[in-house]
């Protein structure tokens, strides 16, 4: 089939746009403050300034590529992605370090790697055509998501690793896998943390059976997931032990943060001590003190969030959240409103990968969930997040711009 590119501007969403816009402007405000502690000032927000011109940049240049280019980009894209991963593992020194040194900035692969990950599954779903995607079509996409994986949880980086599985499963969904091979490939997750406790995890079984029955699973089916959950509550031990000492920290002090308060449950304890510090109007711009006497760790990075609660409050962390959901639905819509499949794929997978970090830090900010590392899109400090969300948003402002088909 033909496609027309031809873009009309009426289409264009300057609801997101403005949405974005917004958060940045907020982002700066924030930043600033964050720089400001006692006996110290940094420049935070003049270097994420900077940054906001390249991600622009990059972000008219999503704009600007129809879906078709972005279709035609993606293996080439995909491929360096992995070559970058590859050679962070394998440079002198060891993959331990995550950046690569380009003059005077400082690049994620990992970063890059999200927006790679999307382009190549958008691609290789949307050329299912009209076939029903079974557990038999997995293979393929599956490969394609394991290999980033692998190499960024080899760095060890285990929540950016976390976000290719956050993209994948929806956008199998939206390609038409069936809901009840989504339960049976998130079911091992869940299950691995309630085997836990003994309790927990014959409780999670008992409930996994009432789903599977409900959703009228065949017995071959039934017999599978339950198979493979059982496996994976037996093999939680092993897996435990081969988790670094880091990371089996951070899941205690998730659990637990008072049993190390001085060592890995200090950023949760001090985030909350803040967010809940900051009350319903918030402590006042700049008079933050969790954040002033640097109390709080990583404030303009992955706590970010915790300076707007303690001198913003509730209202301020209501207001951010608030344009978070109307990007996010914005999104959304683009992507169900698109006529080729390509491009309907790829919104949704930057949907996924955006939304799944607001919802990861702004929880571990406040407790909900384990400290990841994962960057709050748009808000946290570093030009390789920024720039790669900056790009991903683009691209869908440019499928809402050419809702045509291939």
């Amino acid at each position: 089939m033909s496609y027309r590119s031809r873009a009309d501007i009426r289409q264009f969403d300057w609801v997101l746009l403005v949405t974005v816009v917004a958060i940045l402007a907020f982002d700066l405000v924030v930043l600033y403050s964050a720089g400001h502690t006692t006996g110290s000032e940094a420049n935070y927000h003049m270097r994420q300034l900077a940054w906001c011109a390249i991600g622009f940049g990059a972000l008219l240049v999503a704009l600007a590529l129809p879906a078709r280019y972005l279709d035609g980009l993606s293996i080439p894209i995909y491929v360096v992605s992995l070559l970058l991963l590859l050679y962070l593992m394998f440079r002198p020194g060891g993959g331990a370090e995550r950046w690569i040194a380009l003059g005077p900035l400082r690049l994620q692969p990992s970063e890059a790697s999200k927006i790679a990950l999307v382009l190549m599954l958008a691609r290789v779903l949307s050329d299912r055509g009209k076939i029903r995607i079974g557990i038999r079509w997995l293979f393929l996409p599956g490969i394609i998501a394991a290999l980033p994986f692998l190499l960024v949880l080899k760095q060890p980086d285990l929540g950016t690793s976390l976000v290719f599985g956050a993209i994948i499963l929806p956008m199998l969904y939206w390609a038409g896998l069936p809901a009840r091979l989504i339960l049976l490939a998130v079911s091992p997750v869940v299950g691995m943390v309630a085997s836990a406790s003994l309790f927990a995890w014959i409780a999670f079984l008992v409930v996994l059976f009432v789903l599977l029955v409900v959703s009228r699973a065949s017995a071959f089916f039934l017999f599978i997931a339950l198979g493979i959950n059982m496996a994976v509550g037996v093999a939680s031990p092993i897996l435990w032990n081969r988790l670094h000492d880091y990371q089996k920290a951070r899941i205690l002090t998730f659990l637990d943060p008072g049993h190390d308060p001085l060592g890995a449950g200090y950023q949760i304890i001090q985030s909350a001590v803040a967010v809940g510090s900051g009350g319903f109007g918030g402590k006042g711009f700049l008079q933050g003190t969790q954040k002033g006497l640097s109390f709080l760790p990583e404030q303009h990075t992955d706590f970010i969030f915790s300076v707007v609660g303690e001198e913003f409050g509730f209202v301020g962390c209501g207001a951010l959240l608030f344009l978070y959901a109307v990007m996010l639905l914005r999104m959304l819509l683009i992507a169900m409103r698109a006529r080729n499949a390509f491009a309907s794929l790829m919104a949704i997978g930057f949907f996924s990968y955006l939304g799944f970090q607001v919802m990861v830090n702004v929880g571990m900010t406040v407790g909900l969930v384990p400290v990841t590392g994962l960057p709050l899109p748009l808000l946290s400090y570093g030009g390789s997040s920024l720039t790669t969300s900056l790009f991903a948003i683009g691209a869908v402002l440019g499928v809402g711009l050419r809702r045509s088909r291939y």
